[in-house]
């Protein structure tokens, strides 16, 4: 059985969001028809939605990756700004690799294309900014009915929290050791220490369901045994 998560307390705290499968695609799907259909727009938004959701890697470490950070042959993101200026690789799966290529043979197409150039760009062919991409963001959460407040969210950063929380499902329903897997997890975030990787791992329907078959399971393999029937 995985220990108990630490909970840390903070006054104040945005209430994160994690966002289902379904409304994940549909985000998707909303950035790949924004306006200015035949323009590199569309096709980044999705992109960069799509990259943020699959690796859980911070906005700010997304909008600062240039050209040369994606390693195509090793199927890799170097993060060379990451939170307290600490750089890490982040390995990607085989999907989230080729849907990077594929953008970038679109990129590529707009000048500039010196390897430290921006990876996303935007109508300017500049590198874009994190008040442009929380606006849009906004409107795609508007177009996917979405309830949200500028305020109280949901916000791009609870993409962050919905990685989280999918790969913590995900290694549960496989039999997992959670307690040796979240220092993996630790690390793939950047993040510190375990503890600082618990706050992003919020209780869902489908997490619970699965702590609960876990600790039955453990119940009829290691506690009825020994205490026999009621």
């Amino acid at each position: 059985m995985p220990e108990p998560l630490r909970v840390i307390p903070s006054q104040g705290a945005h209430s994160p969001y994690i966002y289902s499968p379904s409304q994940i695609q549909a985000l998707l799907v909303a950035a790949s028809n924004l306006p200015l259909a035949n323009s590199l727009r569309p096709h980044t938004y999705r992109t960069l939605l799509g990259l943020l959701y699959s690796t859980g890697i911070r906005i700010g470490e997304a909008l600062a990756l240039s050209r040369e950070d994606f390693q195509e042959a090793k199927q890799r993101l170097y993060i060379a700004q990451g939170k307290f200026r600490k750089a890490r690789w982040v390995p990607l799966s085989a999907s989230t690799s080729q849907a990077l290529q594929q953008y970038l043979h679109k990129r590529l197409k707009i000048k500039p294309c010196s390897p430290d150039s921006p990876l996303f760009l935007n109508q300017r062919s500049r590198r874009l900014t994190p008040c442009t991409v929380n606006q849009i963001f906004r409107y795609l959460l508007g177009q996917c009915g979405i309830c949200h407040s500028k305020l109280t969210g949901p916000r791009i950063h609870d993409l962050r929290h919905t990685f989280a929380v999918q790969r913590l499902l995900a290694w549960y329903r496989d039999g997992q050791d959670l307690n040796a897997r979240l220092p993996w997890l630790a690390t793939y975030m950047g993040h510190v220490d375990v503890h600082s990787t618990q706050v992003y791992l919020q209780a869902t329907p489908e997490l619970i369901a699965q702590v609960d078959r876990r600790f039955y399971h453990h119940y009829l393999h290691q506690v009825k045994p020994q205490g026999g029937t009621p």
